[in-house]
């Protein structure tokens, strides 16, 4: 009786320790716009194709980004991922005949401002974990958030939400005999009238009791008529990230 207790007992410790499993990355993300968008009211209302940069101003900005992944020991149930990343701009540019909602053919300064969440829910399968680990996964993403653009005598204010189901992969190689490993992560989904992908590169030195410095280079593209009636966008948003990382 007493062996089959300490059987008992290591077992579930062991199975314990498993599903205490996972990773938490917290950074800072350095992005530049990049690309284009317009809106109108209706489809016969006119809009002209905003550039982000030239016409809105919007440059270099810095934002937190959050994941967590959490793993168990259980095959044929998916491990999960959560992410949330936030986007936001603001800048003030020039503009020439500029029409958006119901600011029509307007010449002047314009200020604008965006704000955008993209929060992530994955379930993956681990189809390799030693040196070479690789993930295969669907994602589950909704973003939300709104562009307001003003000008001296009128206002227009856009929001928008969309949840869309996207594929996930993940690969990370360990460096043998050292504490470096490399690691590319992507989601990416396309379809009629919308191509949404995301991915990053990235370096990763591990420390003592799981801690860790990751830094690398991540892109979002949106490219959709769908996120908000009258809408339409062709954006980018490129830089580059480091991060503290705990994986326990």
């Amino acid at each position: 009786m007493k062996k089959i207790i300490l059987f008992l007992l290591l077992s579930l410790s062991s199975i314990y320790a498993d599903i205490i499993g996972g990773e938490i990355s917290l950074g800072i993300y350095n992005h530049i716009p990049n690309g284009s968008a317009s809106y109108a009211l209706s489809d016969t209302a006119k809009a002209t194709s905003t550039d982000l940069e030239d016409t809105l101003g919007w440059s270099t900005a810095q934002d937190v980004v959050l994941k967590a992944y959490i793993e168990h020991p259980f095959p044929f149930m998916p491990n999960v991922k959560l992410g949330l990343t936030k986007l936001s701009h603001d800048g003030t540019g020039t503009a020439t005949l500029f029409s958006w909602g119901n600011i029509v053919n307007f010449s002047g300064d314009v200020k604008s401002d965006l704000s955008l969440q993209i929060a992530d829910l994955t379930l993956y399968y681990e189809i390799l974990d030693n040196w070479a680990e690789v993930d295969v996964g669907l994602t589950a993403r909704y973003m939300n958030g709104n562009i307001n653009i003003h000008t001296l005598a009128l206002q227009e204010k856009v929001d928008f939400s969309a949840w869309t189901p996207m594929v996930y992969a993940k690969a990370r190689f360990t460096i043998p005999t050292t504490d470096l490993s490399l690691q590319i992560e992507a989601n990416a989904v396309s379809y009629s009238g919308a191509t949404f992908y995301d991915y990053e590169l990235s370096t990763r030195y591990s420390f003592a009791m799981g801690l860790g410095l990751e830094a690398g280079y991540k892109i979002f593209h949106l490219n959709s008529d769908d996120l908000a009636t009258g809408l339409k966008s062709n954006m980018d948003f490129s830089g580059a990230y480091v991060a503290v990382v705990w994986d326990f």
